[in-house]
């Protein structure tokens, strides 16, 4: 009987692990908000070359934004300027999207560069005002060496139903899918058809990526 009562008591310490551990990933899938756009064939080589990241400003002049996001050229590579409804004035960063290993189950699109640690720099700091919110994991937990050159993985899309590009865009206080659609002559449609994950159209959360094609409403 004892030895029965230990199993039943491993047996549901064990139940009690596993599904905090599930709760745990369900917890990280919620808080990154956005999946990165599945690919099959993992390359170096660019999936596709019509592939965009929205830059903020940020002060910086064209050919810093280039620089820092490893645009395909200096500000060649910098298509037109995008005007908020704020005013401000961002870019697009024409990048190379290739396919790459994410864990053992999954593979996904990412545009990679190389960032150099500055002293006092935080993952969230580099991520918002370096990468416009689109670096994936910066930093992985791990304390920031100033000094250090990393890698940083920045989310980027390709489809065959935006013949203009798909644009990877960190949503911003204030945005609402017909804001974002607008700003890329999109459609709200047409966003939710490249971005699985976003259950709800009539909430876009602040901080999560999303997959935006561009110029696909020839209305506007």
């Amino acid at each position: 009987m004892a030895n029965q009562c230990c199993s039943c008591k491993h047996g549901l310490i064990f139940f009690l692990l596993a599904l905090l551990l599930q709760r745990l990933d369900t917890s990280v899938a919620s808080a990154a908000g956005w999946q990165p756009m599945q690919c099959d064939a993992v390359s170096m080589n660019p999936s596709c070359s019509s592939s965009f990241l929205y830059a903020t400003s940020e002060g910086r002049n064209l050919s810093e934004i280039a620089a820092v996001f490893n645009a395909t050229a200096s500000t060649t590579a910098l298509l037109w300027p995008i005007k908020r409804p704020s005013g401000e004035v961002d870019v697009l960063v024409a990048v190379p999207c290739a396919c790459e290993v994410i864990n053992a189950t999954m593979s996904a699109l990412f545009h990679d560069t190389r960032y150099v640690v500055k002293p006092g720099d935080t993952p969230d700091k580099v991520n918002r005002g370096i990468f416009s919110g689109l670096a994936m994991n910066f930093g992985d937990g791990y304390p920031l060496i100033s000094g250090n050159t990393v890698t940083v993985h920045l989310p980027c899309g390709c489809s065959s139903a935006a013949s203009k590009g798909v644009v990877s865009y960190a949503v911003q206080e204030e945005d609402t899918l017909p804001k974002i659609a607008s700003l890329f002559r999109s459609t709200s449609q047409d966003i939710l058809n490249l971005n699985p994950s976003l259950t709800n159209p009539d909430f876009v959360k602040p901080g999560s990526i999303l997959f935006v094609p561009i110029g696909v409403d020839d209305s506007l």
